[in-house]
């Protein structure tokens, strides 16, 4: 074939859009290579080969790898096509579900962080909506606290829940007796699109304040101050959530605790 009928690798990248370093990296690979090298190894492609090239760019457009496109383009048929696109729509919607999950997890800590840097070290009263959680099932045995989070990290992977996912938990109510050693009833993650239950609505009494993780006694304390001056009564449980943590401030003792508990 003589060189003059075909086409010199860069007219051939200019028509297809390809470059010439992965036009050199298809040929060693043996996904496309030049059908003639004159005497100075200069690679030259046919005209028919811009086909072939511009299925390379649409399915790689698509996603598809280069293994699978090597495969297809060996022996093409509708059924493969049709298989192709069906397995690469999964992996498109698995993708998207993760980008979604990634979108809400940046939203969730946005909001909480805005929250807790408008409300630093306040106590206010607030009606709130019920908020989707999903909740971890609480263990009868007797575990401890690290082995509970590991647990509650498994479950929620378990069932689709990001690692990244905001962490709180529900702690146990407390009495004047107790303030100085609050217990985790059960862990909860926050999550908008895979929730299995609810923080219920009502009016809360929410406390911000400074503390190392897994110490906000000092902010409960205060917190129970401040229903008892309303003249008001715990409804249930606390959640405890640190609104900003290790993703925010590089001092543990800046870490800031949010507790909220339903009044009446």
């Amino acid at each position: 074939m003589h060189k003059k009928s075909c086409l010199a690798i860069g007219e051939f990248a200019r028509l297809t859009g390809i470059r010439k370093e992965n036009l050199r990296f298809y040929d060693r690979i043996g996904l496309l290579s030049p059908e003639f090298r004159a005497e100075n190894n200069y690679r030259y492609y046919t005209r028919r080969q811009l086909n072939t090239a511009y299925l390379i760019s649409a399915l790689r457009d698509l996603g598809v790898g280069l293994d699978e496109i090597k495969r297809y383009a060996g022996q093409r048929t509708p059924q493969k096509m049709l298989a192709l696109f069906a397995e690469q729509e999964k992996r498109i919607k698995a993708e998207l579900d993760r980008l979604y999950s990634m979108r809400e997890i940046i939203k969730i800590y946005g909001s909480m962080a805005k929250q807790a840097v408008e409300y630093d070290e306040m106590i206010y009263l607030q009606e709130c909506a019920c908020e989707p959680i999903f909740a971890i099932p609480e263990h009868k045995n007797s575990l401890s606290e690290d082995d509970e989070i590991v647990l509650a990290y498994e479950y929620a992977a378990a069932h689709g829940i990001s690692s990244g996912s905001p962490m709180g938990a529900v702690l146990y109510r407390p009495d004047c007796a107790e303030l100085d050693r609050l217990k985790v009833r059960s862990y909860y993650f926050k999550t908008k699109r895979k929730h299995n239950g609810f923080k219920p609505a009502g009016k809360y009494a929410i406390a911000y304040g400074r503390c190392v993780l897994g110490g906000p006694d000092e902010v409960c304390r205060k917190l129970m101050e401040f229903i008892c001056e309303q003249g008001l009564s715990m409804v249930g449980d606390i959640y405890e959530e640190y609104p900003l943590n290790e993703l925010s401030v590089d001092n543990e003792e800046s870490y800031c605790v949010c507790l909220a508990v339903r009044v009446q």
